[in-house]
């Protein structure tokens, strides 16, 4: 196709391809921009675009949600056009050293995972906040789950299977009605795919096969290597009925926990943001020395534990310490009283000296006081939520009936 879509969004590339659709990168013609665009056949005999369209503007409040541009159709396709999301989570972890995520970046990307399947099924209380570090999408196999006067809808004897196999629970490959519980399923499924690399499953090319492997495997087989709050956390959701409604905010509160319990800092970056900045300064690698020196100016004092703006700032300074090596310019030690002197030419290069160490001083503190972290505010506010949360909701041995939409 070589028209653009109602003659504003050229077609670039396909960025991805699925048994209900096709996902082109688009060009903006008008704004200039880079956007996304999902396309269906007219003549398809399973449609989902339409579906799609009505869950996406239904959520675009929600910080967790992709933005919403336009739909349309033409002779062939019916498509939406919406923003550009960057790589998948299955895409970075891939590319990771052994193709898995740390326990630090799984446990960030759970706690949104799971604060966001909450917002997502209980439309209601959607709130529109700063943008997530990740989005949920693809809602062509979405269900309402409650009727118009807020009961919730009886479960259908026989449904057909939804989802991916890989990550779908028992009761998608039982052909049974999905619910809440379902969702987290699929959610501990990816936790143990982050954390392990692989699913014990992950071979297997037929849904009998991955069937049976599913009801093999325990909650001690599947948690042997991770931590005991994901066999809590597959505990819970094992224990849920149809009707239940999750305990979201005990499920949050043990990834919650063992982020703290294992020092992890608010900070800290996801995996793949490691793996960018060791790439990029491999291509031209500093000495120790070098390396040291630019450590010591911008006065950090853990290279260990340094965070992505402290990263800036020593890559910063090293480009510095680089020119100043080529123009073959040094700053020597002078007495302090000497810098009072501002006429005298021959503390120039002192003074220099003590008015670039107040200045970055001066620019590390404004930076300590703008510079909050989106992860930061998610946490912020989930603990400002759950402080305003009512007693009602699910404790592991009792269990709520209420109605919302999946």
């Amino acid at each position: 196709m070589t028209t653009p879509l109602k003659g504003r969004w050229k077609l670039l590339k396909k960025i991805g391809q699925g048994g209900f659709g096709e996902i082109y990168a688009v060009y903006d013609l008008e704004t200039q921009q880079k956007v996304a665009a999902k396309m269906e056949k007219i003549d398809k005999k399973k449609r989902s675009v339409k579906l799609e369209i009505a869950v996406l503007r239904k959520i675009q409040k929600s910080r967790f949600s992709a933005k919403f541009i336009c739909c349309g159709r033409n002779q062939v396709y019916n498509y939406f056009v919406m923003e550009l999301l960057g790589p998948d989570l299955s895409t970075l972890r891939k590319k990771q050293p052994q193709k898995r995520f740390s326990l630090a970046t799984t446990l960030k990307l759970g706690i949104q995972s799971n604060f966001a399947l909450r917002i997502q099924n209980e439309t209601n209380e959607i709130k529109k906040g700063s943008k997530a570090d990740c989005c949920i999408i693809d809602f062509g196999l979405a269900r309402k789950y409650i009727d118009s006067e807020g009961q919730i809808l009886p479960p259908r004897e026989k449904a057909g299977f939804r989802g991916t196999a890989r990550y779908a629970s028992l009761n998608s490959h039982n052909r049974k009605e999905l619910s809440r519980r379902d969702d987290l399923w699929s959610l501990f499924y990816v936790f143990i795919e982050f954390l392990e690399g692989s699913l014990p499953w992950t071979t297997l090319k037929e849904k009998e096969e991955i069937t049976e492997a599913k009801k093999m495997y325990t909650n001690v087989d599947l948690c042997r290597n991770l931590p005991k709050e994901f066999t809590s956390f597959f505990r819970h959701i094992n224990s849920l009925k149809y009707q239940d409604k999750p305990n979201y905010k005990y499920l949050r509160r043990l990834l919650k926990d063992l982020y703290m319990q294992r020092g992890f800092g608010e900070n800290i970056n996801y995996d793949w943001e490691e793996t960018e900045y060791q790439s990029t300064s491999m291509k031209q690698q500093p000495s120790r020395k070098t390396y040291d020196s630019a450590i010591a100016f911008t006065g950090i004092t853990n290279d260990r534990s340094i965070n992505s703006t402290q990263k800036k700032r020593i890559s910063t300074e090293l480009q510095k310490q680089e020119i100043r090596k080529m123009s073959n310019i040094f700053f020597h030690d002078q007495q302090k009283d000497e810098c009072n002197n501002q006429n005298n030419e021959e503390s120039d290069f002192s003074y220099r000296k003590v008015y670039r160490k107040r200045e970055n001083e001066e620019e590390k503190s404004k930076n300590s006081k703008s510079e909050v972290n989106e992860f930061e505010k998610m946490m912020k506010m989930i603990n400002a939520e759950e402080n305003t949360e009512t007693s009602s909701t699910v404790i592991i041995d009792k269990k709520t009936i209420c109605c919302t939409i999946l």
